[in-house]
């Protein structure tokens, strides 16, 4: 999002790696040209589990060790920032909100475990739970309260970059948020019976243990799992936890908003609401999130509102967030090629205009066994997926317009083998197989 490049040309290709030294950054761009930039929540730019001797302000051993007194940027182009590190279980480990948390309602710390849930966590689910924080002191609410105390004193131009680490496992909004749905109105995940059988075998399967610990448990990237052992009206209670922390969200990103709109900014201000990653929940037989590029993953939510931009108008162009940077400075008429990487303007699209791009690219870099690695391209209604270190037989192949669900993988299907071989020459050519482009893994997360 910052560098409208893609993983393997910043280097930051898993979490526990950093980017490459350098790089012109988003937020950078626009302190160069007089904007304040400030970030509030969890940005995810440096390994969480950095040893100290590193230094980075984002690590938990960084503030563990005391070095986090008083420091609140700069940071990759933020002039200031309000730390949120990691999600649930760390959000009292370190950071500006662990800190004034721990200031402020000591009591308060020991309430995100689920030992102080307000119902027992799930029998065959014991990630799904009702918070015991009070939702005043929950970390949402403090990042929206940052966010506003930032806008009282801005003076534009500005950029407020405002990150909540949720929706994200383990399932635990506090109330009233875990309560908004009742479990039994959430509708059944979309499971095709045997669809899994059609994928690369790794999916059924726990993947091996990891050699970068770092205290953790052994886990591929994002966590994927098969449900099996889930009942269904635990995997409904986990998605109803799940609307109900997007419900939370809504309304403290809402109370921004407002804020925004109360200080007479909103005219001329561009809002954009977009999310990293998507989650399974359920569907496929999954959970959590992980190698396979399915939709459920890779398409997310993106608003963008503001001057110059139609209201109430939906594009199908080919998007990527490669394009935010590049976007935002246009629209900001900042003059900035090297911010603009891999990505595209969309303000033709806002225009009415087309994108020149006719594909995405997609990848995915393994920490632990690197036959998962896996490149995509999504063209002409189509889903190919290579694993070139993997088994003989192991690819994804979905037709996009019959299967939008994506639940029936094609790729060993002979009737389909000269629209795989096009699409697969068309990948290697354009996005060729880059499993080694990541900078140094230094820690698990």
């Amino acid at each position: 999002m910052i560098t409208g490049r893609y993983p393997r040309h910043h280097g930051m290709t898993t979490n526990g790696r950093t980017m490459h030294a350098g790089l012109v950054t988003l937020p950078g761009r626009l302190s160069q040209a007089g904007y304040s930039t400030h970030a509030v929540g969890k940005l995810h730019l440096q390994p969480i589990m950095a040893d100290r001797s590193l230094g980075y302000p984002e690590s938990v051993p960084f503030w563990q060790a005391g070095y986090g007194a008083g420091w609140n940027g700069p940071y990759f182009g933020y002039d200031t920032v309000d730390f949120m590190i990691g999600e649930s279980l760390l959000a009292t480990e370190a950071g500006h909100y662990a800190q004034w948390l721990r200031s402020h309602h000591p009591e308060a710390v020991a309430l995100y475990q689920p030992e102080a849930a307000l119902d027992r966590p799930l029998a065959d689910l014991d990630e799904a739970w009702t918070s015991g924080v009070p939702d005043a002191l929950h970390y949402n609410t403090w990042i929206a309260d940052r966010a506003i105390e930032f806008l009282a004193r801005a003076e534009p131009p500005f950029l407020l970059f405002v990150s909540t680490p949720d929706p994200h496992h383990p399932f635990s909004p506090p109330r009233p948020w875990s309560d908004l749905l009742d479990a039994a109105s959430i509708p059944a995940a979309r499971v095709v019976p045997g669809e899994l059988e059609r994928m690369p075998d790794y999916v059924r399967v726990r993947l091996g243990a990891d050699w970068i610990d770092n205290d953790a448990a052994p886990v591929e990237q994002g966590g994927m799992t098969v449900t099996d052992t889930i009942s269904p009206e635990s995997l409904a209670r986990a998605v109803a936890l799940t609307r109900g922390m997007e419900a939370q969200i809504d309304h403290q990103f809402g109370r921004v908003l407002a804020k925004l709109d109360a200080m007479g900014f909103t005219d001329e201000t561009i809002v954009v609401f977009t999310s990293d990653h998507g989650e399974f929940l359920g569907h496929h037989g999954l959970l959590h999130k992980g190698p396979p590029p399915y939709g459920d993953l890779c398409r997310v939510g993106f608003v963008m509102a503001g001057p110059g931009i139609p209201g109430g108008e939906c594009s199908p162009a080919p998007s990527s967030h490669l394009d935010i940077a590049p976007t935002l400075l246009e629209l900001a008429g900042i003059d900035s090629p090297g911010a603009r990487g891999d990505g595209e303007s969309l303000v033709p699209v806002l225009r009415g205009g087309h994108l020149r791009r006719r594909e995405r690219f997609l990848e995915f870099h393994p920490r632990i066994d690197a036959r998962v690695y896996n490149h995509s391209i999504v063209a002409d209604g189509w889903r190919l997926t290579l694993y070139p270190a993997g088994d003989p037989h192991w690819g994804e192949l979905f037709d996009l317009e019959a299967d939008p669900g994506e639940h029936r993988n094609l790729f060993n299907d002979i009737v389909f083998r000269a629209r795989r071989d096009r699409l697969a020459e068309r990948l290697v050519s354009c996005f060729p197989a880059r499993p080694d482009a990541g900078t140094a893994l230094i820690a698990k997360w």
